[in-house]
């Protein structure tokens, strides 16, 4: 009898371990990191007063793509507020290589205001199993055109080089329901 209990209570014990496990399902298969100046890609800036207006203004974008894999046997993700999410957390040298660009580290969301420019995202809510979801982050770093309205201009090719170089000096987090469900390191070793 006490073979069985303890028989029992071990089975039990990996059973519970094995379902509480944390480990993520999510696999990131591919990372890719560019400049864009693409009106489709990025999108654009109406003008709306002065010489230019009715114009628009394509701004530079510092352009990430990621392909996340499920691994899984059950879908990750959903619709709205359920949905997953991904944003970029850039190591300390990255942060201070992007305010020595544009004057402001442009990974944190506020720090666009009064900049004329933005950020961007288009990703997909869910992931099925064994299947990729696409992520897409864009962060605006200036445009070429000078105008009042936008007054953040194009770093130096000097400096985009140098962001370019350090740009995956960050980790890739992926939420859920706005909780952390996994991190990839994004820099290359």
């Amino acid at each position: 009898m006490k073979r069985f209990i303890m028989l029992s209570g071990l089975i039990l014990l990996f059973i519970l371990l094995t379902a509480c496990s944390s480990k993520s399902s999510l696999e990131l298969v591919k990372s890719k990191v560019d400049f864009v100046n693409d009106k489709s890609k990025v999108g654009a800036i109406g003008i709306t007063e002065g010489d230019m207006k009715g114009q628009e203004l394509v701004p530079t974008a510092l352009y990430y793509e990621f392909e996340i894999k499920n691994n899984g046997n059950e879908k990750i993700g959903g619709i709205g507020d359920k949905g997953l999410r991904v944003k970029i957390e850039p190591n300390d040298k990255l942060a201070a290589i992007s305010k020595e660009t544009v004057g402001f580290n442009f990974f944190e969301p506020s720090s666009y205001k009064e900049t004329g420019v933005g950020y961007g995202a288009s990703f997909n809510g869910e992931i099925l199993p064994n299947k990729n979801g696409k992520y897409i982050l864009t962060y605006d770093l200036g445009v070429s055109e000078e105008n009042p309205q936008v007054p953040l201009r194009v770093p130096s090719k000097e400096k985009l080089n140098k962001l370019k170089d350090h740009a995956l000096d960050a980790s890739l987090i992926v939420t859920l329901d706005g909780k952390e469900i996994t991190r990839f390191n994004l820099k290359k070793e």
